[in-house]
């Protein structure tokens, strides 16, 4: 964005020499930037759909939560402020490539046709804010076409480019993804012996493959077994040719199955909470957002006695978070939090809007039984 605002004040000041075009070709240049992200990811929604790639979760707009559609395989957000549009896809069913590669050239060729038709408006209008919205669109576009993979995201670049070639590890989890996408479908629906019958097939037959790994890990978390978890995420978190951005990932998640092992009694706490203070670090030096660690150090200030720290990040997590696992997980920490503060009715009320998630999640059915006996 700064980039696009910099080069959109030269260009417009340049073309126009005049100091108040400036600031509405800058203004030009906010809305380009938007419409230009917008239709890369409705491009990348629409890709998805034709293509059956899988649809993780859709995000309208920023700021607090309106209304959400939760199902099991799928989330939909709509926050208050409709200005953004966020599209999370991942590999479905086989061919799992081929389809990822064909929801990312919607989004490129969506992006690329925005980028022309705006330029071509402003050609045929000029003026300070024509100018501002089409540079900023055609940075915005062209941006996404650079081929990057951090923590949390993938561009659209990477896609279209990388991904066709792909070969080794990264290839085999791809032709993975099929039986990891059922086994991660049979813990969020609560099919806890499919599930468990499915992981020990990923067990076998992926036996290193760090998203089989994973899918066993959400596994075990589904049957309250978290030293178990624990003991499998280390392999990840000690997996000497793993990337940053994969070790990144590991640390956050071997970071809240410590919490949660020494919240169930399975790990001395301090052992457990000293384990998880390095993760955190790690994860965010490694280049993992430090707002999506919020959950986890909500259970670590709880877990530490911090109790209205606790309640503070809780919240923070539980409004922002949009995945149905965690928001459940945050908002159990959230009613932990409220009742050892002494404060149950706001404890039920958390975990009122948890069980509409996922009521036979451990944590919230554990918690569940305690709040009945209070």
């Amino acid at each position: 964005m700064f980039l696009s605002a910099a080069v959109t004040g030269f260009v417009v000041a340049v073309v126009e020499r005049s100091v108040s075009q400036v600031a509405v070709g800058l203004g030009g240049a906010v809305a380009g930037h938007l419409v230009g992200l917008l239709s890369l990811q409705l491009g990348l929604l629409v890709g998805a759909i034709a293509f059956r790639a899988r649809v993780h979760r859709v995000v309208i707009g920023v700021g607090s939560r309106l209304k959400d559609w939760t199902t099991p395989r799928r989330v939909v957000v709509l926050r208050a402020v409709p200005l953004f549009l966020s599209v999370s896809v991942g590999p479905g069913i086989a061919p799992a490539r081929r389809r990822m590669w064909g929801a990312a050239l919607c989004s490129m060729t969506a992006g690329v046709i925005t980028a022309v038709v705006v330029t071509l408006q402003a050609f045929a209008a000029p003026s300070g804010f024509w100018i501002g919205f089409a540079v900023a669109c055609v940075i915005t576009v062209g941006h996404s076409f650079v081929p990057r993979k951090t923590a949390t995201s993938t561009s659209t670049g990477w896609l279209v480019f990388k991904l066709p070639g792909l070969t080794g590890v990264r290839a085999q989890q791809l032709d993975a993804a099929p039986l990891v996408g059922q086994t991660v479908d049979a813990a969020q629906e609560g099919k806890l012996d499919l599930a468990a019958d499915l992981a020990a097939r990923l067990r076998d037959e992926y036996p290193t493959l760090r998203t089989a790994t994973a899918a066993r890990i959400l596994v075990l978390q589904a049957e309250a077994r978290y030293a178990e978890a624990m003991m499998v995420a280390m392999t990840l978190v000690e997996d000497r040719e793993q990337t940053p951005a994969e070790a990144a990932v590991a640390f956050a998640a071997l970071s809240g199955l410590a919490c949660a092992t020494v919240e169930a009694g399975q790990l001395d706490a301090e052992i457990g909470l000293s384990t998880a203070s390095q993760a955190i670090e790690n994860a965010v030096t490694l280049g993992y957002p430090q707002h999506k660690l919020n959950g986890t150090r909500a259970l670590h200030e709880l877990l530490s006695g911090n109790t209205s720290r606790a309640i503070s990040l809780a919240r923070l997590a539980a409004e922002s978070g949009d995945d149905r696992l965690g928001r459940a997980d945050d908002l159990a920490t959230l009613a932990r939090a409220h009742m050892t503060a002494g404060d149950n009715r706001s404890a039920r009320t958390a975990l009122a809007e948890a069980e509409k998630l996922v009521p036979w999640w451990p944590r919230v059915a554990i918690l569940r039984s305690r709040l009945d006996v209070a």
